[in-house]
């Protein structure tokens, strides 16, 4: 008589084969998505080959916009390639690199063409992405540009980025002047839940925005 709870050789057979065909079919998940991870890679590197050559023929060894941060004052003399081939029709990827390759204070002599592109550009990656450069190089000559930003709704959410650089210039220029700009959108439905943050820091940890990390 078997015991309780007791396989038979065909049970355990089976069970090993199932668990067999299991890890079978895991492998070939990771496998196929390696694969397309690396194909994905591949197309990108060829996308970004045009940027990466242009950075490479003024003296500035990488092999894409990305890697400018390990190149110290590399960016006065990219910034003018990077505007040129922000422009340009690449994937969403190559321009997000291009674009965040700007946040640096040297960027600041360009604010007017990241405004103007940032404003006129029909890719939202390429708008996200100016949006948080703007917001992290704006210095008080810029506050009046920051508040027209806040306001144009055509921007959308990418107006979050613009909230903490308004209360903290206005608050310089004047005591308590960029925390009354911010209390205005306080029950904003996009700009609410960060002016809360902002006006009462204590109630949630801020969440830092408009920061990518190198591909």
């Amino acid at each position: 008589m078997r015991a309780v709870g007791a396989k038979t050789a065909a049970e355990l057979a089976a069970e090993l084969e199932l668990r067999r065909l299991k890890d079978d079919f895991h492998r070939a998940e990771r496998a196929r998505e390696e694969a397309e991870r690396a194909e994905w890679y591949r197309l990108l590197e060829i996308a970004e080959k045009p940027v990466a050559e242009d950075l490479r023929s003024m003296g500035l060894d990488v092999d894409s916009a990305w890697d400018l941060y390990l190149i110290p004052d590399s960016r006065p003399k990219a910034i003018p390639v990077l505007l040129k081939h922000l422009a340009l029709d690449y994937p969403d990827r190559v321009l997000e690199g291009i674009a965040n390759a700007l946040n640096d204070p040297t960027a600041r002599p360009w604010w007017a063409d990241l405004r103007e592109m940032m404003l006129s550009t029909h890719r939202e990656a390429v708008r996200d992405r100016l949006a948080a450069t703007l917001s992290g190089i704006a210095t008080r000559v810029h506050y009046t540009d920051l508040l027209d930003f806040l306001g144009n709704d055509k921007l959308g959410s990418n107006r979050i980025y613009f909230l903490r650089p308004v209360n903290r210039i206005g608050n310089r220029i004047s005591p308590g002047q960029g925390r009354a700009v911010i209390e205005t959108v306080a029950d904003d439905p996009i700009l609410g839940v960060e002016a809360n943050r902002i006006l009462d820091p204590q109630r949630s940890e801020p969440e830092p925005i408009g920061i990518l990390i190198p591909r």
